[in-house]
């Protein structure tokens, strides 16, 4: 009775020993990373791998505006084939002034065109005046264009790219989508108005050509507009005719190709605006367009 007792006591004190082993054992704790505390001094750090700074912003801003830039250079290649269209046209819209008076007068003294053709003679007797006026707006806006296009890209060009001026850039991103935008789109405007008195007066040349071909009588009744070689008055009507439209077709090409640079550019230059948002949103106020 003594000996059970003596072991139980034993056995108790193990048990209490273990216990309290391990209530004093340091219990292990999941390892949470350490969250940095933000300072006065530095309110808006970040530990990102990449963080976005005001200054990593403003240099995808620009990087963002040189893919405009890009475009740009290839509008202003063209301008050169534009105005050379342009001079073309006004040369040679005399010699076509003289057919489409001559279509004109010959529907004032009678029905010799057929309907509406006749109304469509007198018609153009006015576009002509019309025709040279625009000729003239749309030299006037290409060279303004120019002129613009090479301000934006002088201005872009002397930023520093790795740490491009938070003022310079918002001077060249105001002046981007405001004078230029502008200028950009009053010469589109020109250019397809140019495109569409092209289209219309090549539409009256085919007319008459087809017409003089069924006749003579045409030539009979107009006298004085015409030189007394008839034929080689046919024969020059057809190849200005087919010149026009050759010349007409390239000039539309290289419009949409244009115009196609257009969208691209104006969508760079307005998507631009998120830079200076996310500027905004790190803390650091971006300067005020003018």
């Amino acid at each position: 009775m003594i000996r059970t007792t003596v072991v139980t006591a034993f056995m108790i004190a193990i048990l209490a020993s273990s216990v309290r082993s391990a209530e004093t054992a340091p219990t292990a704790q999941p390892l949470v990373p350490t969250i940095p505390q933000l300072g006065p001094d530095k309110p808006h750090q970040c530990e990102l791998p990449i963080c976005l700074t005001t200054r990593v912003l403003q240099q995808r801003k620009l990087a963002k505006f040189h893919q405009a830039m890009d475009d740009i250079k290839a509008q202003r290649a063209q301008i050169g084939d534009f105005e050379r269209y342009a001079a073309w046209m006004n040369a040679n819209l005399a010699a076509y002034s003289r057919y489409i008076q001559a279509g004109s007068a010959a529907a004032t003294v009678a029905k010799f065109l057929p309907i509406p053709y006749a109304g469509q003679a007198a018609f153009f007797s006015k576009f002509v005046a019309q025709f040279t006026l625009s000729l003239g707006s749309t030299s006037k806006s290409l060279n303004h264009y120019l002129q613009t296009s090479q301000q934006l890209l002088d201005q872009a060009s002397a930023l520093d790219t790795d740490s491009p001026d938070p003022k310079a850039l918002a001077d060249v991103h105001a002046f981007a989508d405001g004078p230029f935008l502008k200028s950009m789109l009053e010469a589109q405007l020109q250019l397809n108005t140019i495109a569409e008195f092209s289209a219309g007066t090549q539409s009256f040349l085919v007319g008459l050509n087809n017409y003089l071909s069924t006749g003579d009588e045409y030539l009979h009744k107009v006298k004085g507009v015409f030189k007394k070689d008839s034929q080689q008055e046919k024969s020059f009507l057809t190849e200005s005719t087919a010149n026009l439209k050759t010349k007409s077709e390239q000039f539309n090409t290289r419009l949409k190709s244009f115009e196609s640079q257009g969208g691209r550019i104006t969508t760079i230059i307005k998507s631009l605006t998120v830079y200076d948002e996310l500027t905004a949103a790190v803390g650091t106020p971006m300067p005020s367009k003018p």
